[in-house]
């Protein structure tokens, strides 16, 4: 297991003097200002045995801050990886069903006639150490076919109370398939029997024309089924919709490759077109060193947007890394919150197979936040074969 030394200087100006609660990630929420550091790790502990850590580190104001353990578990296996058991803090996701954090424990068993078989059962995860939790547990499961080399079917279902009472309970099936050389086919469905409702469906259906991928695909996403905000884009971009459209990849010269999205989103009863162009060029043959940039439009109704997105990744001397990552976020309509929103991420990394250690800033300004600054620091080991 790796050890981890993590340090985190956090600073940010509210825009606005209602409170706004930010998504640390799937499955933890912090209450603004706050800063917000993630830090993961994992290593081979030999015998079939493997750790892994996860850990955020928040701080409300420039002197208080708090700490929660986001993952921390330890996995088992056998060598032919047909029985596999976790136990600790983790998250779990299973088929179509939600993402949910717990202390608990899951298993994983390869049955005959090419079935598989996965359980977890615990105590849901709250934000804040000291949050009671009496009477709060989950427990679900998946059962899958798989489809000889071509793919698998599978059916889930979740249940989890809180005090005792009923807090959700949903079930979901999904399914997927390689239809020969160059088609694959996706789908998946979770229904929420606590609040009769669908909760996520999607489909998709992909084709290849030797350099270019074509892909179809049409969506519904809840609010509970939500994913993790981990940059502004994402931030302003995913809501309760139904979506649908075209994904194009071409891989236009060997170090070029091109992309884009041609699509609509249905949500608070309108319709807006969703449109993204991609493109990344690696430096080298490996792709160590990339550029890459997109250009996006998105949003809905009076929250219409433009984003412009760059990305570089250096790879230096002495086993080094230099990354940056800049967002311009352009609203249709100046509600006095600032003309452009930006976001920028600069980090430097080093890693040698055992050690790795990384610092990093990261800055922003949004609606909520007039500034925001994070500061970030990681030094890790790695213990066994890497």
């Amino acid at each position: 297991m790796k050890a981890l030394v993590v340090a985190a200087l956090c600073a940010s100006s509210r825009a606005t003097a209602d409170p706004i609660v930010l998504t640390a990630n799937a499955l933890a929420t912090t209450a603004a200002p706050a800063g917000l550091v993630t830090v993961s790790a994992d290593g081979d502990a030999g015998h079939g045995v493997t750790a892994e850590a996860l850990v955020w580190t928040g701080a409300q104001t420039i002197t208080g801050e708090h700490a929660d353990v986001l993952v921390l578990a330890i996995r088992a296996h056998t060598l032919d990886g047909t029985r596999a058991l976790r136990v600790g803090r983790f998250i779990e996701s299973a088929g179509a069903l939600r993402p949910v954090q717990l202390d608990g424990a899951s298993a994983r068993v390869l049955l005959p006639k090419r079935f598989d078989l996965e359980t977890f059962a615990g105590v849901p995860v709250l934000p804040g150490l000291a949050t009671a939790r009496s009477w709060n547990w989950i427990v679900g499961g998946r059962i899958a076919r798989r489809l000889g080399e071509i793919g698998s079917v599978g059916i889930a279902y979740a249940e989890q109370r809180e005090y005792g009472r009923l807090a959700s309970e949903e079930v979901g099936v999904d399914g997927g398939a390689s239809l020969g050389k160059r088609d694959d086919v996706g789908a998946k469905l979770a229904y929420d029997l606590a609040n009769p409702g669908i909760a996520e469906a999607s489909a998709t259906a992909s084709r290849r024309y030797r350099e270019l991928r074509v892909e179809l695909f049409t969506s519904y996403r809840a609010a509970s089924h939500l994913l993790p905000a981990t940059s502004l884009f994402s931030v302003l971009g995913d809501m309760p919709a139904v979506r649908g459209g075209t994904t194009l990849s071409w891989k236009f010269a060997p170090r070029l490759d091109l992309g884009g999205d041609v699509g609509v989103r249905y949500a608070a009863g309108e319709v807006a077109p969703e449109i993204v162009a991609r493109a990344r060029l690696r430096l080298d043959d490996r792709g160590k060193s990339a550029l890459s940039g997109e250009l996006r439009r998105d949003g809905v109704g009076a929250d219409q947007w433009t984003g412009l997105r760059g990305a570089a990744r250096i790879a230096l001397p002495h086993r080094l890394a230099a990354s940056t990552e800049l967002e311009l976020v352009i609203p249709d309509h100046d509600r006095g919150l600032g003309v452009v929103w930006p976001w920028a991420l600069v980090a430097l990394g080093w890693d040698d197979g055992t050690w790795q250690a990384a610092i990093a800033a990261e800055a922003s300004a949004s609606p909520e936040y007039r500034h925001r600054v994070d500061l970030l620091a990681q030094l890790g080991r790695r213990w066994g074969k890497p």
